[in-house]
């Protein structure tokens, strides 16, 4: 179904974008601004899955499509869970591949899947390859056996403390969004591994500095904030939600480390320094990271490691807000033209 064209007064292709993501999030910001313009030759047209029964009633309602923009990722993390409308909604979609083979998806549905669960992201970042990157060690606790293990290797030194807590499931649940900071070795026996799997992941000291990419098309944009401080020995469990402010050292009742002192670094520290080479250093994680995974739309976060200087991934999204980057749409309408344009070749 490639190939509808709109002519516009000046004669330039116009391309019809299908949209597909919650009907809230279209009310308002960036995603309402896409849809209330046709800038650069690209008309988004919002599709609410919601309202379709199928795949053919999607075609039927919207009309010819060059391509499908979408923020799926939650209906992937919720369709195994046995979510009746992300099944459906999964359904449609690939119901819809079916019937329109040459409609592109922005990004693929298999590389974005990958994002939507922590341990896969792990295992293709390992399959990345360079070495331009570390990645901070972690295990997943989902059994009683491999709890066991755990705390061997804890007790034994060959799995430090302390510890982030996550959810196996990268995005779209509540608990996605909830970490825990853990530091003793009470608090991993106190996990109940019958609930559902975690993953705990290496704590990392890295000056409480997080460096986030964002991947669109050809453009990478690398931005720094403040991220958790560095710690030492053992102290009280800290629970957090990432999408609100990250605790600070108050937050942790117990000794921290020389670098979270309070005490400002020297300003020809290098560790203190945004320096040229380290956004290129970053930018070149972004595009191997894209090269391995096919994707053009996605966020990732990075850390240096106080101790060695050694930059590590800690995580990768998909379709991030992008709100460090001022000319959002501009960027995006020309990489949708790109891609549309390439599938004509």
């Amino acid at each position: 179904m490639l190939g509808f064209r709109i002519m516009s007064s000046v004669d330039a292709v116009i391309y019809r974008v299908g949209l597909i993501l919650p009907l809230k999030k279209t009310r308002n910001g960036r995603m309402h601004d896409l849809l209330t313009s046709q800038d650069n030759g690209v008309h988004f047209i919002h599709i609410d899955l919601s309202t379709v029964p199928s795949a053919q009633s999607l075609v039927d309602t919207y009309g010819p499509l060059d391509a499908i923009l979408h923020k799926l990722a939650h209906d992937m993390v919720f369709e195994p869970l046995g979510d009746a409308a992300a099944i459906k909604n999964m359904q449609i979609i690939r119901d819809f591949v079916a019937l329109s083979p040459n409609v592109p998806f922005i990004d693929p549905l298999e590389s974005v899947r990958v994002l939507t669960d922590r341990v896969a992201v792990c295992k293709m970042l390992t399959s990345v390859p360079g070495s331009l990157f570390h990645l901070p060690r972690y295990v997943v606790l989902d059994s009683t056996a491999s709890k066991d293990k755990v705390l061997s290797q804890i007790r034994s030194g060959i799995f430090p403390l302390p510890v982030l807590a996550k959810s196996l499931e990268a995005c779209g649940t509540d608990a996605s969004h909830v970490m825990k900071v853990i530091s003793r070795l009470e608090d991993i026996e106190a996990i109940d591994v019958s609930m559902a799997p975690i993953m705990l992941q290496e704590y990392v000291n890295h000056g409480g500095r997080l460096f986030k990419g964002y991947v669109l098309g050809d453009d990478i944009l690398v931005s720094e904030r403040t991220s958790l401080p560095d710690l030492s020995g053992s102290m009280t469990a800290v629970e957090f939600n990432t999408q609100s402010p990250f605790p600070t050292t108050a937050d942790f009742h117990g000794p921290l480390s020389s670098s979270s002192s309070g005490t400002a670094a020297p300003l020809n520290d290098p560790a203190t320094l945004w320096t040229e080479a380290l956004d290129k250093s970053v930018q070149a994680i972004g595009r191997a990271i894209q090269a391995t995974t096919n994707l053009s739309l996605f966020g990732f976060d990075v850390i240096m490691a106080s101790n060695t200087n050694e930059l590590m991934v800690v995580d990768v999204n998909y379709f991030p807000s992008f709100k460090e980057m001022l000319n959002f749409g501009s960027v995006l309408r020309a990489h949708v033209r790109k891609v549309v344009k390439s599938r004509e070749k």
